[in-house]
C-alpha cells in the first residue's frame, strides 16, 4: 500500500467530506450536525474552502496562511461519490475534474491542515487579524453556539501558551477509518514537522484522546486540557464519552521518537 503526500486540491473537497464523516463519527461531529448535513450545509463548506484555497494558503515557509495536505492510496481508484459535487454548486464546473482526469484520481485517506505564523506578532496584531476576519458564518444546519464556543475556547488556550510566538499549528487531522494504524497519519504530521523544523518554530495542536499517543511519539508535549464544557452547548453530548481536548507543544526542534504510527 504505497501512500503518499500531495498538497490538497479544490478537487479534494468531497473525499475531505467522507474522510471528517469517518473520522470524526463518535467525536463532536454528530452533536456539530445533530439533524445530519443537508446538501446545502456542504455548499456551505465548499465555499468556504474555495475561499480559503484561494486567499489563505501560505505557499512559502515565510508566509503565514493555511497549508493543507492529503494522503492518498496510489494502489486504489478514487471512489465515485469523491468525484461528485452537488449540482447546484455554482463553482462546480471551475474544480470538477474532467472525465479523463477522473479515471487517473487515486483514492485519498488522509488530510491534514496545518496554520502557519513563521514571525512574532504583538497582541495588537493579533487583535487587528481577527478584527479583518469578521463574524463567522456557520453552515445551516450546525450548531453554531457549539461552534463559536469551541472557536473562542481555542482562542484562549493559543493566546495562553503561544501569545505571540511563532508557530505552526495543526488545526485538524483525519483518517479514513480504514486506513488508521497503518502509517497514514505519521506521513502526514511529518509534512507540517518538517515546516516547523524549517522554520525554527514549535508546533501547538489541541489532542483528542486517541490521538495524544501519536503526537507524543513526534515529541509534542501535555500542557493542560483546553477550558471547554461541550455538553453546556450539546446536552446530548452527556452520555458520550468525555469530550477532552489536550493542548500540545512540540518545542522547536522537537525530536520524533516512533517511525510508524
Amino acid at each position: 500500500m504505497p501512500i503518499q503526500v500531495r498538497e490538497f486540491r479544490a478537487s479534494d473537497l468531497p473525499a475531505r467530506v467522507r474522510i471528517f464523516r469517518g473520522a470524526f463519527s463518535s467525536g463532536l461531529s454528530p452533536h456539530i450536525y445533530p439533524n445530519g448535513q443537508t446538501e446545502a450545509d456542504l455548499i456551505h463548506g465548499f465555499n468556504e474552502s474555495l475561499d480559503g484555497l484561494k486567499t489563505k494558503m501560505s505557499t512559502s515557509d515565510t508566509q503565514a496562511g493555511q497549508r493543507v495536505f492529503v494522503a492518498y492510496d496510489t494502489d486504489t481508484p478514487a471512489d465515485a461519490s469523491d468525484l461528485i459535487f452537488p449540482e447546484a454548486w455554482e463553482h462546480r464546473a471551475e474544480v470538477e475534474l474532467s472525465e479523463d482526469e477522473k479515471k487517473e484520481e487515486k483514492k485519498v485517506v488522509g488530510i491534514a491542515i496545518w496554520i502557519l505564523n513563521p514571525v512574532a506578532r504583538t497582541q495588537e496584531q493579533i487583535d487587528k487579524e481577527a478584527a479583518e476576519k469578521g463574524p463567522t458564518t456557520h453552515a445551516p444546519s450546525a450548531n453554531g453556539a457549539l461552534l463559536d464556543a469551541m472557536d473562542a475556547a481555542m482562542t484562549v488556550s493559543k493566546k495562553k501558551y503561544l501569545g505571540g510566538q511563532p508557530y505552526l499549528y495543526l488545526r485538524v487531522l483525519a483518517i479514513d477509518p480504514a486506513y488508521q494504524r497503518r502509517g497514514v497519519g505519521s506521513l502526514l504530521l511529518d509534512e507540517g514537522v518538517a515546516i516547523a523544523d524549517r522554520c525554527g518554530i514549535q508546533t501547538y495542536l489541541e489532542a483528542t484522546k486517541v490521538g495524544r499517543p501519536l503526537y507524543a511519539k513526534y515529541g509534542y508535549e501535555d500542557r493542560d486540557f483546553m477550558d471547554f464544557d461541550v455538553v453546556k452547548y450539546a446536552p446530548t453530548a452527556k452520555d458520550d464519552p468525555p469530550h477532552e481536548f489536550m493542548v500540545m507543544i512540540r518545542p522547536a526542534g522537537g525530536k520524533k521518537t516512533d517511525e510508524k504510527a
